[in-house]
């Protein structure tokens, strides 16, 4: 009596395929079809994880996971691959298999090394198989680092296989307009808008990045705090000279990195502001701050509402309107004031000592390094505490440096008032609060009086910083 040929199913997996047009799978299956074909078997089914890896553990393979659910309900006799490493390079992988096998009656066969797990000797070569090919994995990972680290030493740019914004593939060359638009978000972001604002604005604008997404706050701050844009590689903190051209300085770089230090991190991000003064105004009776709270006809205004730990009257509102008008001519007039303009200067040159022991330290560093690394005439002792040292000085210098930044965004303006009410109106609310804020402390707001309509401005008193 003649027996029903055998169902099986044919695996095939590709670890990487960056551009979509890998062939290897469908050669894998023709041969394991013509295998299949020379035993009897029916193919039943197949199954193609592509641009998957076998070894990572984080890894998932959909096609795997289905292959299981189809031995564990007995729809096939037997698994057909082209090579055992396709299937598996973990030996979690493989025992998951072969267990799911065994308790089916089922069987696991490779057309290149001839193993059929039927067989005793096949589940022996089988494990043994697995793990050289695990450990092959392990070698290439290893030779893999141990090459990325080498470029970066040559100065080598990356090869993810992704543009960069802001240069052409490889980068042979930088894309002029878009170095235009990185540059313009640099000098935003030290005239003290927001990295959001700066999205924002990038998105109306229909600027968006290599990848056709909108540009976001997250991807905008690793982009900007990235060494490739300064012409560098890097690696364990070392920076190297890479071989192309930069689109900012290795000092805006390290700027961007201290301003970016300074912005609150945590994955709950604060609401974004719709009002100038937010944050900046309060109650004059118990120093509770106002907030934004639009009326039902949705007029703008602060109100000092009841909230949770602030000392609120919950008593006084004022209109959003006149009271950020007002606040704003008040900061004119400060920035026209001599006293201002002279403080300001006398600060700068407080300052210029901070650049100068930031760009010494930093010359220190790399000349500790060469002194570890490459002429070895300090012991990895003496490098690290010395490091330390260093390291530990330049952040807080950098700090410093970025602390004063804050104030930049007065730049161009203290002593001419006019020049900013010339700017105001194409700034964006989140660059008109850091104007605001770089040189306001809080706004004092008091009690109303009758018929001192609609603002008497007696009411409202700058605290400037």
């Amino acid at each position: 009596m003649e027996t029903e040929p055998l169902r099986v199913g044919i695996y095939a997996r590709i670890s990487e395929d960056r551009d979509g047009q890998q062939t290897a799978t469908a050669r894998h299956r023709q041969d394991c079809q013509a295998y299949a074909d020379i035993m009897r078997w029916e193919v039943v089914d197949s199954f193609e994880d592509v641009d998957i890896s076998a070894y990572s553990l984080k890894a998932r393979r959909p096609e795997l996971e289905r292959l299981i659910e189809v031995l564990r309900a007995g729809e096939i006799d037997g698994v057909v691959v082209w090579k055992l490493d396709r299937l598996a390079r973990q030996h979690r992988d493989l025992a998951r298999v072969l267990d799911l096998c065994q308790e089916n009656r089922a069987f696991v066969a490779s057309v290149t090394e001839s193993i059929n797990t039927r067989e005793s000797s096949g589940q022996m070569i089988a494990a043994i198989l697995t793990s050289v090919a695990h450990q092959e994995s392990s070698n290439s990972r290893l030779r893999g680092k141990r090459k990325a680290m080498e470029q970066r030493e040559q100065g080598l740019p990356p090869t993810n296989g992704k543009r960069c914004f802001g240069y052409e593939r490889r980068y042979t060359a930088i894309v002029p307009e878009e170095a235009v638009v990185v540059r313009e978000a640099r000098d935003r972001i030290f005239a003290g808008e927001s990295q959001r604002g700066v999205c924002l604005d990038l998105e109306a604008r229909g600027i968006t990045g290599t990848d056709g997404h909108p540009w976001r706050t997250v991807g905008l701050q690793a982009y900007l705090r990235s060494a490739t844009i300064a012409g560098m590689r890097e690696l364990d903190g070392k920076r190297y000279t890479g071989r192309w051209l930069a689109i900012i300085s290795e000092d805006d770089l390290l700027r961007l990195r201290a301003l970016s230090n300074k912005a609150p991190t945590g994955r709950r991000q604060s609401p974004a502001r719709k009002y100038l003064l937010t944050g900046y105004i309060r109650c004059a009776k118990r120093g509770g701050r106002m907030f934004a709270s639009p009326r039902g006809d949705k007029a703008r205004r602060y109100v000092c509402r009841p909230q949770a730990g602030e000392p609120n009257c919950g008593q006084m509102s004022i209109k959003a309107e006149p009271v950020e008008e007002l606040v704003f001519e008040m900061l004119v007039v400060a920035l026209d004031d001599d006293a201002l303009a002279e403080a300001m200067r006398s600060r700068g040159e407080q300052d210029d000592g901070v650049n100068e022991a930031v760009r010494r330290d930093a010359a220190s560093l790399k000349e500790l390094m060469n002194d570890y690394y490459v002429e070895r005439r300090i012991s990895r002792d003496e490098f690290f505490v010395a490091r330390s040292g260093l390291e530990k000085r330049l952040e807080a210098n950098r700090m410093r440096l970025a602390r004063r930044d804050g104030r930049g965004v007065l730049a161009g303006f203290v002593g001419d008032g006019g020049n900013l009410r010339r700017a105001w109106e194409g700034g964006s609310l989140d660059w008109r609060r850091a104007v605001m804020g770089a040189l306001l402390d809080r706004v004092v707001i008091a009690p109303g009086k009758a018929g001192r309509l609609p603002l008497d401005p007696e009411r409202v008193r700058p605290i400037w910083r």
